[in-house]
C-alpha cells in the first residue's frame, strides 16, 4: 500500500538524520516536519485515474537504549490538508478536511533491531500501525476511501493481528460515483 510505503521511507530518512543526534537512554530524539505528498493512482475511472495530494505534518521519535542503539521509531502522520483529483484535469477536485476539520491520522509503531552497517538505514522488527489514514465520503453515497484501524505486522511483513474495518478503496457504487464526480 502507497501510504505505507511513503510513511516508512520518510520513517527511514529522518531515522538516518537522528542517529546523527547525542542521544540519552530512555528519553525520546524528537523531530517534526511538513512534507507534501502526492499518491496514485487511487482508482481507475476508464480515461483517467483519481489521485491524491497535500501536506502532512510528521513527529517522529526514536528510542535509544543505554548502549546508544536505537530501538523504537514512532511516526505520528497527520494529513493537514488533501484534495483528491482527476490526474487530467488537476484542478477537478475534492478537498478532504477530514472529520470535524481534523486530518485523516496514521501512526506507526516500529521495533527497530539494527542499523545498515553500510547506508545507516534502520533495520525494523514488529510494527503496529493504527489510525485512518484515508476518509472520503461523498453525499449520497458514503465512504468512498476508508483505511480506519489496527494493524500489528511481523518482521516478514506478515499481519499478525487486525482490527477495525479495514481498506475499503472505491469498491462497488462507490468507484464509479467517485469517478463520475471527478469527470
Amino acid at each position: 500500500m502507497k501510504i505505507r510505503t511513503t510513511a516508512m521511507s520518510v520513517a527511514v530518512t529522518v531515522a538516518a538524520l537522528l542517529l546523527s543526534m547525542p542521544v540519552q537512554a530512555g528519553k525520546p530524539e524528537i523531530s517534526r516536519f511538513v512534507v507534501p505528498f502526492d499518491l496514485g493512482p487511487i482508482v481507475g475511472c476508464g480515461d483517467f485515474e483519481v489521485w491524491t495530494s497535500g501536506l502532512e505534518r510528521d513527529t517522529l521519535k526514536l528510542w535509544f537504549d543505554a548502549d546508544g542503539n536505537p530501538v523504537r521509531l514512532q511516526v505520528q502522520i497527520l494529513i493537514t490538508e488533501s484534495k483528491y483529483y482527476n490526474n487530467l484535469d488537476p484542478d477537478n477536485k475534492f478537498v478532504s478536511q477530514g472529520k470535524n476539520g481534523v486530518g485523516e491520522n496514521i501512526t506507526l509503531d516500529l521495533e527497530v533491531v539494527g542499523v545498515d552497517p553500510d547506508f545507516g538505514f534502520l533495520i525494523f522488527g514488529d510494527r503496529h500501525e493504527s489510525g485512518a489514514p484515508f476518509r472520503l465520503t461523498l453525499p449520497g453515497i458514503g465512504h468512498v476511501l476508508l483505511h480506519v484501524g489496527t494493524w500489528f505486522y511481523d518482521a516478514s511483513e506478515d499481519v499478525l493481528v487486525h482490527k477495525g474495518p479495514d481498506f475499503v478503496l472505491a469498491e462497488g457504487e462507490t468507484a464509479p460515483a467517485l469517478c463520475e464526480a471527478l469527470q
